[in-house]
């Protein structure tokens, strides 16, 4: 009986050090493409790594982009100067402050 009870003892042990004691990491919940209400040939694509691309009918440009709470910092590739917006997520819809400063209104796919 002892030599099963260490037995399950140490297979116990193995599986919590195989799944570990942390918490998994959120995912940050603008990761994923994200489409424009109007038409899907306008979408952005953000990635995990701060890493992204636009897509406007056909032509992509790739970026990076920081978030500070709800601020969007995105860098396009070339450009000098970043595009500073505020943004919100609710109910699976991005909105964004464009560069007019309107309400623009992205779906995740």
């Amino acid at each position: 009986m002892k030599k099963y009870l260490k037995i399950f003892s140490i297979v116990l042990i193995a599986c919590i050090a195989l799944t570990g004691c942390g918490k998994k990491e959120k995912k940050d919940p603008i990761v994923g493409k994200w489409v424009y209400e109007s038409t899907d040939s306008i979408y952005y694509i953000f990635k995990e790594d701060g890493t992204g691309s636009y897509t406007f009918a056909g032509a992509s440009k790739k970026f990076t982009y920081t978030i500070d709470g709800d601020k969007l910092s995105i860098l396009y590739d070339g450009d000098t100067n970043s595009f500073d917006t505020t943004f919100e997520i609710k109910d699976n819809k991005l909105n964004v402050k464009d560069s007019f400063g309107s309400d623009t209104i992205y779906k995740k796919k």
